[in-house]
Formats: structure tokens, C-alpha cells, sequence
């Protein structure tokens, strides 16, 4: 929904979202918090520089071109499930572009989120801004909010740069839309799947 997050509320879910274990305590995620029309200004250009896999330049490599069974076979599902929930054909790429750039809005919502840390802190300073992302989306819930993990609006860093003054010494990891979920909305519905515990886990020295 367009309904504006106060941001009282939004420094309260992130005062909670902080206190994120990290290596070495350090700390390292940084993120911008936008909305109103710098949100708007950027939604557009992100929106409207969309376009084919060949374009995209993020920081971090666009990964799926790597993905190796069982990993592609699970996008490849999801994928297909998303599109399927809309009433999305596979072929219909008029509508598939128009939800790639739906998703490069930061999903219509109010409130956008760029996450990124200094380059020369490596993987565990990524692994700990995972920690801090998953505390952030927890608590929103706490408040009512959505919110969503986003690959699309960090595929074109330099736009993001530009309009939000991050320096090159910083790696921009990903984006999260912040709002409150339209729970009528098709893809609202839409649940990902899971494997079992058993696929990932394995045990030693139980009986």
C-alpha cells in the first residue's frame, strides 16, 4: 500500500534490527532510508533503466547465471509459481517487463532501504548484515509492516550512488521495500516452498 511509514516507527524497528550479533562486534552494515521524492526520483530512473540481464552491473555478480542444480531447479519453481499466481504467462513478456519494473520501484512502497558496507570488510561483513536484515524484517512485523528483500534496485549501483551520495568504498548488497502489505494482492498470496530438514542438515553424534 502507498500509506507512509512514520519514522518514529521505522527508527524504532531499526533501533531493534541494531542489536544484530556481528564479527568481531564491528558492526558494519549501513543502509540509506527513503522515501517521498527522493524515493519517487529514484523509483523512475530504476524503473525506467530496466532492462536485459547483459545491463545489469551490481556490486556483488548477478548470481543466477551460476546457479547449478539443486539451486536452479528451485528458482526455476519459484519463478514459475510467482508469474503463476499473477495469471502471468510465461511467454507474456509485455507483463513479465512490467513486473520487473514494478519490482525495481521498490515494489510501489513508501519506503525503501539500500544496505551496504565498506568493501574491505569481506564476507563476514556481509553474513553480519544479513543478521542485522533479518532482525529489521522481524520487527516490522511487530508494527504491522512488510516488507521485502530486493535484488532488482541494486542492479544499477551507479544510479543508486548518485542519488544517495554512496561512495565507491562501499559494496551496495541488496535493497528491502518497507509498507503495509496489501493483502488482496495476488503475489500476497504466493508462499515459497521449502525443502526438508533433511536436505540440508546433517547430524553426528546422536543417537
Amino acid at each position: 500500500k502507498p500509506d507512509p511509514v512514520p519514522k518514529e516507527v521505522l527508527a524504532k524497528i531499526m533501533e531493534v534490527a541494531l542489536r544484530a550479533p556481528s564479527t568481531d562486534n564491528t558492526q558494519p552494515w549501513e543502509f540509506a532510508v527513503v522515501t517521498g521524492p527522493v524515493l519517487a526520483d529514484l523509483k523512475k530512473s530504476l524503473s525506467d533503466k530496466m532492462g536485459a540481464p547483459t545491463d545489469f552491473t551490481p556490486d556483488i555478480p548477478f548470481p543466477i547465471p551460476n546457479y547449478k542444480p539443486p539451486y536452479i531447479d528451485r528458482s526455476k519453481k519459484q519463478g514459475k509459481k510467482v508469474f503463476e499466481s499473477m495469471g502471468i504467462a510465461r511467454d507474456d513478456w509485455p507483463r513479465r517487463m512490467e513486473w520487473y519494473r514494478y519490482m525495481a520501484r521498490f515494489m510501489d512502497a513508501p519506503v525503501g532501504l539500500i544496505l551496504y558496507v565498506e568493501r574491505c570488510l569481506g564476507a563476514y561483513a556481509i553474513l553480519d548484515t544479513g543478521l542485522f536484515l533479518e532482525n529489521l524484517m522481524l520487527a516490522a512485523m511487530n508494527y504491522g509492516l512488510g516488507t521485502c528483500t530486493q535484488m532488482a534496485v541494486v542492479l544499477y549501483p551507479e544510479i543508486l550512488r548518485k542519488a544517495l551520495n554512496i561512495p565507491e568504498s562501499k559494496l551496495i548488497l541488496c535493497g528491502v521495500a518497507i509498507g503495509y502489505p496489501d493483502e488482496n494482492a495476488p503475489v500476497n498470496k504466493f508462499r515459497s516452498e521449502r525443502e526438508s530438514l533433511d536436505t540440508f542438515a546433517s547430524w553426528y553424534g546422536f543417537d
